[in-house]
């Protein structure tokens, strides 16, 4: 195949210290043939010693561009300008703690996006590192793990540490809410594209390995929960969400902070959820994909673990749900 006939990729990777991880992500990106590629590494403020190893790894290709940052802008600020440095028909998102299994995934990955015009994100399948189980900590959809992480299925989200988006669909809607900083930008961005029309799809057929252990990132703290609490308040405006319903998943959300003594956390997510009101009041005139038309909504509810049930089953299974937060211990 000539080059000029390759799909060509943009492989953005945000490193903040953790750099032997951030090294090995950058050469299992560069190992992927059968696409023309390009590395955009943006470190959001790694310690000197670090910065200066990075530096000198990311000089060895020419493929690869590395921007510093002063300050960390935050999960998606940082992809938003990583995604600023290419051109590439695909956005690929690979964690600094994650690699490819091999030198052919996003070629495979580039074969199911052409294959269907309509996909605007394809959700990689990811694996604890160096194994063949499931990354239980990437895994947020709903279906059941053991049953359907080796299908491919519809779905109405995608997690960040391995995915790829279509270029047009994702520059279409104006990229990443930079506001969101940390959590949650993968269901903003989500809501967006499917009310733009594109579909998100899950394939187990593109694989990355995660080097996280079992007990990484189960334990919360206080600030990633006001994020939590933060984040899902200014969605539920930004998207207008039906007020009966967005109460009632706030009081879950105050519950499982207070039961869990995160009380403080809780209130701080709450009042900095609604200091974003005018923004995302803002949003309603100026994007227009924060608005769900019917085919949108129908596609929503084709993908909703919910699709049939009454609305007191709906209840139940929230609230069945609705565990106190695992909160890391002090110490």
């Amino acid at each position: 195949m000539e080059m000029l006939d390759k799909p060509t990729v943009d492989i953005t990777i945000l490193s903040w210290d953790r750099i032997d991880d951030t090294l090995d992500a950058i050469d299992s990106a560069l190992t992927q043939q059968g696409i023309e590629l390009k590395i955009i590494v943006v470190d959001q403020g790694s310690k000197p010693d670090g910065l200066a190893r990075l530096r000198q790894h990311c000089l060895k290709d020419s493929r690869i561009q590395l921007v510093c940052n002063r300050t960390n802008l935050g999960v998606p600020g940082g992809r938003n300008q990583a995604s600023d440095q290419g051109t590439g028909d695909f956005i690929v998102a690979l964690d600094n703690d994650a690699e490819f299994i091999d030198e052919h995934q996003l070629a495979k990955a580039c074969e199911i996006m052409k294959g269907e015009p309509d996909i605007g994100a394809l959700a990689f399948r990811i694996l604890r590192f160096g194994s063949q189980e499931d990354d239980l900590t990437s895994w947020s959809y709903h279906q059941n793990v053991e049953e359907a992480s080796e299908q491919s299925f519809y779905t109405d989200r995608f997690v960040g540490a391995g995915h790829m988006l279509r270029r047009d669909a994702f520059d279409g809607i104006n990229g990443y809410d930079a506001d969101l900083f940390f959590l949650h930008e993968e269901v903003d961005l989500s809501k967006r594209l499917m009310n733009s029309h594109y579909k998100i799809k899950y394939t187990p057929e593109v694989v990355i390995g995660h080097k996280v252990s079992a007990e990484h990132r189960v334990a919360w703290t206080g600030g990633r929960w006001t994020f939590d609490v933060r984040n899902k308040t200014y969605l539920h405006f930004k998207f207008k969400t039906f007020l009966p319903t967005a109460i009632f998943h706030t009081g879950i959300l105050v519950w499982r902070g207070v039961r869990s003594g995160l009380i403080w956390s809780t209130f701080k997510g709450l009042f900095q959820g609604f200091s974003m009101v005018p923004k995302a009041i803002a949003a309603w005139k100026t994007q227009p994909s924060v608005n769900s038309d019917t085919q949108a909504k129908a596609y929503m509810d084709s993908c909703s673990p919910t699709q049939g049930m009454s609305v007191m089953q709906r209840i139940k299974m929230r609230l069945s749900s609705a565990k106190p937060v695992p909160v890391k211990p002090k110490g």
